[in-house]
């Protein structure tokens, strides 16, 4: 299929992931193939350059590689892209992670309250680590851990609207 005809074209379903091995758990099922229609789309992550598409593009995927500005330029990218009608689409975001097993086992679906910006600290080499620090994380702008972070951009820390997370939570 041409670029231009897959914007007439609207994906039901567009799956997220950050790298190969979450994708991977959708290659190879019988009822469809994702690696049907691969479309190169500029601004996606050199690593994972194209969006992989069944044959109808029904079901399309996007692996924006990991990290926090991989997902997000990958992701304007795709949403700013003329060669897909995302009007329509629903978006299933997925990535593995670890959960406590008092709270949930394999397959579970977790929301959190609230999502973390963890890039805006310093991270001593354990083997450097000195005496008297409990841990090797130390906020940007300060000389050990606990101080008060020197620099706020007000992007640290965002908390999920509660509403939203008990009305998406499974029954």
């Amino acid at each position: 299929m041409l670029p231009e005809l897959l914007s007439h074209t609207t994906p039901n379903v567009y799956a997220r992931y950050k790298y190969t091995d979450e994708a991977n758990a959708w290659t190879g099922i019988p009822e469809f193939n994702l690696l049907a229609r691969n479309v190169t789309v500029p601004g996606l992550s050199r690593r994972y350059p194209a969006i992989h598409c069944t044959a109808s593009a029904d079901i399309c995927q996007l692996v924006t590689d990991e990290g926090e500005i991989n997902a997000a330029l990958s992701t304007f990218a795709l949403i700013h892209s003329p060669l897909f009608n995302l009007t329509q689409s629903h978006f299933l975001l997925a990535n593995d992670g670890g959960i406590t097993l008092k709270q949930g086992t394999l397959g579970s679906v977790g929301f959190a309250r609230f999502s973390v910006q963890v890039g805006l600290q310093y991270e001593i080499d354990e083997r450097e680590i000195s005496d008297g620090f409990p841990t090797g994380y130390v906020p940007q702008g300060t000389t050990a851990p606990g101080q008060w972070p020197l620099y706020m951009y007000g992007t640290e820390a965002f908390e999920l609207s509660d509403a939203l997370r008990q009305r998406a939570k499974p029954t």
